[in-house]
């Protein structure tokens, strides 16, 4: 089924163009940004993300193939005199990640939930023997016949396919993927750029706590088993989590991410991830340009974050400046491109949508090399018009595709 969203004015569309350079470290390719108008076109289609899996990540970050890290959303009382302090408990949290280093490959919790789920990646049933009314095969696929590839495009984390979607109205966060095609498969892992590794490694105490606080919403609100809420003054631990594994299709493009989901609503009838609900943190907006600053940036990014992974809902907890929350409020995730119509100059969800398609149809294009000693390094940095992709020699720093996976992938799937 299709995802609605608003469509952009009528444009005739203009196929932005690609260039190939030759440089010495190998050959390097440029997909042009410069020109929203080539985006302003009818929305691709997106088929509805069909949950295929979830794993959890434990108090030491390490993935468990299990729901232990679900937690469930619990309604406040009293919330018309909310007073949430977000900065209790900040001198014993954990961080996901400290400021010295970050994982080589944070692709890694994906790849072990696929080495151990390779059922899901194969047919059902026979594609050479279709029923007498042309529908879909009728009985099981023969071990025989099933491939050995994951009949799978893209295989990645949410985070990154979010980062990439807003690029053309961000210009001015850049970001670095390495680009690996295995076995017909093309892995997205992000690559930690020079600009965030020196934010991080001069974070000020005060953008600490303010991190913090995001993550201390999250505890006020959700619970592990028990319908009210607990005792919140003891640690909270940002390594533990839960993630949820889907399935989907842009255009011709299938795709396989995981997301990390914040946690689920305990009075919805709805499957996964229909009843999933993505939390956030935001100041409170005292003035129009407080609203036009929430509304140009954090907006665009809350729905393409949970658009992606088919997350309907998302609570907000607006704070002050001293980290305490005021007040709730529920954006629903189909309607927020909504509420920026009466400004188109703000960000359209047909340009992101439309930028991340041909971006995927480009890249298959130019990672052309099946082989996983060999990298491409795609990047968006200034002067923020063009994403460029670069191929590395084989076996370069930039690998990450690790062997135990390869190795792992059961039979048939690597026979």
């Amino acid at each position: 089924m299709k995802r609605a969203v608003p469509e952009a004015p009528g444009t005739a569309a203009v196929v932005p163009p690609a260039k190939r350079l030759l440089e010495s470290n190998g050959p390097r390719s440029e997909f042009s940004v410069a020109h929203l108008e080539n985006f302003y076109k009818a929305c691709p289609n997106y088929r509805l993300p069909q949950e295929v899996g979830s794993f959890s990540l434990d108090a030491r970050g390490r993935t468990v193939l299990d729901r232990s890290g679900m937690r469930q959303y619990v309604n406040p009382q009293n919330l018309g005199r909310l007073n949430f302090d977000l900065g209790v408990g900040f001198e014993s949290f954990v961080p996901a990640e400290n400021n010295k280093s970050v994982p080589t490959n944070k692709l890694a919790p994906v790849l072990k939930w696929i080495s151990l789920n390779g059922d899901q990646f194969v047919p059902k049933s026979n594609p050479k023997s279709p029923t007498e009314n042309g529908g879909p095969p009728a009985h099981p696929l023969d071990p025989e016949d099933r491939p050995d590839n994951l009949l799978t495009n893209f295989i990645t984390w949410r985070g990154m396919l979010t980062k990439i979607m807003c690029s053309p109205y961000d210009k001015g966060q850049p970001w670095k993927v390495s680009l690996t095609l295995y076995k017909g498969t093309i892995y997205l892992s992000e690559v930690e750029t020079e600009e965030c590794k020196q934010r991080r490694m001069e974070e000020s105490q005060r953008e600490k706590e303010m991190c913090y606080w995001g993550v201390k919403f999250e505890d006020y609100v959700t619970s592990r088993g028990d319908k009210s809420l607990q005792d919140k003054s003891g640690t909270v631990n940002a390594q533990e989590g839960f993630c949820s594994v889907v399935r989907t299709r842009m255009n011709t493009h299938s795709i396989v991410m995981a997301g990390e989901v914040d946690c689920y609503d305990t009075t919805s009838r709805e499957k996964p991830p229909n009843n999933y609900i993505e939390l956030k943190t935001c100041r409170i907006l005292y003035t129009d340009r407080n609203q036009a600053s929430f509304r140009k940036y954090k907006m665009m990014k809350w729905w393409a974050q949970s658009y992606l992974i088919g997350v309907p809902r998302i609570i907000c907890g607006f704070r002050d400046d001293s980290g305490i929350v005021k007040n709730l409020r529920t954006f629903k995730t189909a309607e927020l491109p909504h509420d920026t119509q009466v400004d188109l100059t703000l960000w359209q969800p047909s340009v992101c949508l439309n930028f991340l398609d041909e971006l995927l149809t480009w890249i298959r294009k130019v990672v052309v090399k099946d082989d996983p000693s060999v990298v491409y390094l795609m990047e968006w940095n200034k002067p923020f018009t063009h994403v460029t992709v670069l191929e590395r020699p084989p076996n370069s720093e930039h690998v990450f595709l690790p062997q135990w996976y390869m190795n792992k992938l059961p039979p048939p799937l690597n026979r």
